[in-house]
């Protein structure tokens, strides 16, 4: 009972801490700095639309939640992500967790988010970059600049019971563009427990609670996100090695409207894993005809539509190898964005 009181009151943390619609209905979306902490790390929970918060023992769950990193048995993962992101950003991530026996499990992790060689035109300066003091008249004409992201962080989770994991992730999110950066720290926290019910898991994550990015005296806080979710397996049969699990995430931005995530994943024999998931209510710039949601101009009572992004349908696949000493599984994620692109993921993930 005590877990369920642990799950319960990060769950009521997550509606507490939740920003309200104003009354002016204004959208906070794309007012948070750091927004690569947003992109799915792995292709797996990337598959799985980021219905991610129940899965245990997967080193991928430092980027979501830590909790679900706990390993036993000395279990060593290592994890390593490659994502060519839509507008030519590259998205890679590397992972490492071990388990230290009564001290429970201990991971780094890394991802870099980027692009370089992006031709500007500096001729045209924002006033309040003249007035900082930091622009000179040699800083003018044509050229081009680099754009980096970066977080690092250092994971522990722990089986705090046969049914109940716990984890927490520190870390240092830096952010580069043009030779300007900004730091800022960070923290995740969260929680799985195991109901003993068909499978059933229940889990609550926090992340990216922290300090602002402050460039030019202007503080853009973090990509707070909140998220409970429940997995169940549906099938299970030891004897063929069918397992067909259904996973869903309810996840609250703080910069943004409630969101679903939902997710089938199907284990054949424990060598082939078919995956898809789809993710509800995603807010975005451009959207499918259909999808649209009426708004009203709260100055002129005119009506906008607000459309949702062509993000929703994920697909995957994940193969498990046996070489020797060690395991090794392959995973594939197709993401369409429409007419912006479509994203093929690819990780690499070592048991030892």
């Amino acid at each position: 009972m005590k877990a369920l009181k642990i799950i319960t009151v990060l769950g009521m943390a997550m509606l507490v801490a939740a920003p309200q619609p104003s009354e002016a209905g204004v959208r906070k979306s794309g007012l948070t700095g750091a927004a690569f902490l947003k992109v799915g790390v792995g292709a797996r929970a990337v598959a799985l639309g980021s219905a991610y918060t129940t899965v245990s023992g997967d080193v991928n769950q430092m980027f979501y939640n830590p909790a679900g990193s706990a390993l036993s048995g000395g279990d060593s993962q290592v994890m390593l992500s490659h994502n060519q992101w839509i507008a030519d950003l590259s998205h890679n991530a590397l992972g490492f967790a071990r388990d230290m026996g009564d001290m429970g499990t201990l991971g780094i992790s890394l991802i870099r988010f980027g692009t370089s060689g992006i031709e500007s035109d500096r001729d045209v300066v924002p006033q309040f970059v003249v007035d900082e003091g930091t622009f000179t008249a040699t800083d003018t004409g044509t050229g081009n600049y680099d754009y980096g992201d970066m977080a690092v962080g250092v994971t522990w989770s722990r089986h705090i019971t046969d049914r109940l994991d716990m984890g927490l992730t520190g870390k240092i999110v830096r952010q580069t563009i043009d030779g300007l950066s900004a730091s800022a720290y960070a923290a995740d926290f969260g929680a799985i427990y195991r109901t003993g019910f068909y499978g059933t898991r229940i889990g609550a994550r926090i992340n990216n609670l922290g300090s602002d990015l402050t460039f030019y005296d202007i503080g853009a806080p973090l990509p707070l996100i909140f998220s409970i979710g429940a997995a169940t397996d549906i099938v299970k049969n030891s004897e063929s090695g069918l397992q067909v699990t259904l996973m869903a995430d309810a996840t609250k931005p703080q910069d943004g409207e409630q969101l679903l995530y939902t997710a089938v994943e199907v284990g054949l024999g424990g060598l082939l894993q078919l995956r898809t998931g789809y993710k509800y209510n995603y807010q975005g710039v451009l959207g499918p005809k259909g999808f649209e949601d009426k708004k009203v101009d709260e100055v002129d009572g005119s009506s906008f539509d607000v459309v949702r992004t062509e993000e929703g349908m994920t697909a995957g696949l994940g193969l498990n190898v046996n070489m020797g000493n060690y395991d090794a599984t392959v995973d594939y994620a197709y993401t369409s964005f429409g007419i912006l692109d479509q994203v093929h993921q690819f990780s690499l993930q070592f048991h030892f």
